[in-house]
C-alpha cells in the first residue's frame, strides 16, 4: 500500500462522533483566532495587489473574503487571499510539533469550501481536525531536519493539511484523499529565505489554494502517482533526504491523543515570530520585577535563544516593520523599554521608536544548544554594573499547559477585528463562532465577518 493511501486511511478514520467534545471547542477557538488575525491582516498593502493580479473583482465567486465588505471570490481565490491575510501579521496559532502555524493554511480552505457547499459546523470541524492531524503528524516524521534544511513547514506541510481537509469536505473518501495528497506533493513549496518579507504570508495563501486545487482536480478525475511520497524522486527524499525522515512515525499513534489536544494548539499573545517569544517573555519578566527600563540606564543586553530559533531571528538592524517582527534584538528592546508588543508596533514609518532606537545597538544575541529548544534568556547589564537576568520557555504561544481563556481569546479577537468590523460587531462575531452547534450552517458566521462596505450600502 502506498504511503499516501496509508495516511489517508488514518485520516479518514477520524470521526467527530468518536472524538472528545473538547476537540470541537478547541477547533472553534482556532477558527475564531484565525479569522480574527486575518481581519487584522486585511490592512497589509500587498493584499490588494494580490486581488488585482487575481482579477477577483472581475470574476466574483461564492466564497467570502473576510473583512472585505461583502466581496466574494472563487473558492480557490478566497482560500488564497484569506490564507495570506491569516498569516500577514504572524499572529496566527502555532504547533510545536509542526514548527509552524497549523490553522492558517487549513481554516481558509475549509471555510471557503464549507460556505459554497452549505456544510454544517460538524462537517467543517471534522475537516479542520483532519487537516491539522495530517500536517502535524507529517511533521513528526520530518522535523527537525525539514525545518533546519530551510523549508517553511507552515507551507510545505500545511499544504497537505489543506489538501486533506478539502478532500474531507468534498467527500472524496480514502482513495480520493490519497490521490489528493499524492498530487499535492508537486504543489508544496515555501522557503525560510523569504521570512521577513510579504512572500512568507504568500506561502500560506498558496498552501490553502493548492490544497483546495488538488482536491477539486481529484474530484474532476485528475490522477497522480500513488507513490509520490516514497518514490526515489518523491517528497521524502527530495524535501528531506535519505536517512532524515521516519515515515513510520507519521503513521503510528493515530489511536492515541489528537495532536490538536496534545501537545495542542498554541495561541499567540505576541504579534511576531514565535521563535522570539521566549526572549520577549524573559524581558517582560524583568519589567514585571523592575519596571520599564530607561534606555540611558542600560549598558548592554544579551539574549540567548536556541540556535534553531536564532537562525532566522538574528536581525540586529531591521529595515522595516515586517522585518522587525523577526528581529529578536528589536523585540527584546521593545519589551524592555515599552513593556508590551502590540499590533500597531510594526508600521514601517513608526516601528523604530526613540527608546528602541537607543537600546537596539546595545543588544547582542547568542545561540545556545540546550535540550530545551524553547529556552530564552535575557541579561541586562546596567550602567552601575549590576546585571538583571531572567529566563522563559515559551512554546510559540499559550497551549494546554498555559491555556488562554475564552474571554482572553475574545479580547484578542476583538482587538484584531474591531478596526474592520467595529468593536460591537467583532464581539458579536466571536460569540457566533464559539456558539456554533453541530447542525448549524455557517451563514451567520460569514455575514458576521464580511465587514462594512460593498454590499452594505457603503
Amino acid at each position: 500500500m502506498s504511503f499516501a493511501k496509508s495516511l489517508s486511511e488514518k485520516a479518514m478514520g477520524l470521526s467527530l462522533d468518536s472524538l472528545p467534545s473538547e476537540a470541537v471547542h478547541i477547533s472553534l477557538r482556532a477558527i475564531a483566532d484565525t479569522i480574527g488575525v486575518a481581519l487584522a491582516g486585511r490592512s497589509a498593502p500587498y493584499l490588494r495587489a494580490l486581488e488585482t493580479v487575481l482579477e477577483v473583482d472581475a470574476a466574483p465567486g461564492e466564497a467570502t473574503l473576510w473583512g472585505a465588505g461583502g466581496r466574494k471570490a472563487s473558492v480557490l481565490h478566497a482560500a488564497m487571499i484569506n490564507g495570506v491575510a491569516a498569516h500577514a501579521l504572524d499572529f496566527d496559532d502555532c504547533s510545536t510539533t509542526m514548527g509552524g502555524h497549523p490553522s492558517a493554511p487549513v481554516v481558509p480552505a475549509v471555510l471557503a469550501l464549507a460556505e459554497t457547499l452549505g456544510a454544517t459546523m460538524a462537517q467543517t470541524v471534522e475537516a479542520y481536525i483532519t487537516g491539522v492531524e495530517v500536517e502535524t503528524r507529517l511533521a513528526r516524521g520530518l522535523l527537525p531536519h525539514h525545518y533546519e534544511k530551510g523549508w517553511h513547514p507552515t507551507a510545505t506541510l500545511g499544504v497537505f493539511g489543506a489538501a486533506a481537509a478539502s478532500a474531507r469536505m468534498l467527500g472524496l473518501g480514502v482513495d480520493g484523499m490519497a490521490n489528493t495528497l499524492a498530487m499535492t506533493v508537486s504543489m508544496a513549496s515555501g522557503l525560510k529565505s523569504n521570512f521577513g518579507t510579504p512572500v512568507k504570508p504568500m506561502h500560506v495563501g498558496q498552501a490553502a489554494h493548492n490544497g483546495v486545487l488538488a482536491a477539486l482536480l481529484t474530484q474532476n478525475g485528475m490522477t497522480a502517482n500513488p507513490e509520490a511520497f516514497e518514490h526515489n524522486y518523491g517528497f521524502f527524499n527530495l524535501f528531506n533526504g535519505a536517512g532524515t525522515y521516519d515515515s513510520d512515525a507519521i503513521l503510528d499513534g493515530w489511536d492515541g491523543p489528537l495532536e490538536l489536544l496534545d501537545p495542542g494548539i498554541a495561541i499567540k499573545q505576541h504579534p511576531c515570530c514565535g521563535s522570539a517569544h521566549s526572549a520577549i517573555d524573559a524581558a517582560l519578566a524583568l519589567v514585571d520585577e523592575h519596571g520599564l527600563f530607561a534606555p540611558e540606564e542600560i549598558q548592554s543586553v544579551l539574549t540567548r535563544t536556541h540556535e534553531r530559533r536564532l537562525a532566522h531571528t538574528n536581525r540586529p538592524e531591521p529595515k522595516s516593520g515586517l522585518d522587525a517582527k523577526f528581529s529578536v534584538q528589536f523585540l527584546t528592546a521593545k519589551a524592555l523599554t515599552e513593556g508590551q508588543i502590540r499590533l500597531g508596533d510594526f508600521a514601517d514609518d513608526a516601528f523604530l521608536t526613540a527608546p528602541v532606537a537607543k537600546v537596539l545597538p546595545k543588544v547582542r544575541s547568542e545561540a545556545h544548544r540546550e535540550d530545551d529548544a524553547y529556552l530564552g534568556e535575557v541579561a541586562v547589564t546596567m550602567r552601575n554594573g549590576s546585571v538583571r537576568s531572567a529566563t522563559a520557555s515559551t512554546k510559540f504561544g499559550r497551549g494546554p499547559t498555559n491555556p488562554m481563556s475564552d474571554e482572553t481569546l475574545r479580547g484578542k479577537f476583538v482587538d484584531c477585528a474591531s478596526d474592520v468590523l467595529g468593536q460591537e460587531a467583532a464581539d458579536a462575531a466571536f460569540t457566533v463562532i464559539l456558539g456554533l452547534k453541530p447542525r448549524d450552517g455557517l451563514s451567520d458566521l460569514m455575514r458576521g465577518v464580511e465587514g462594512p462596505g460593498v454590499g452594505k450600502g457603503q
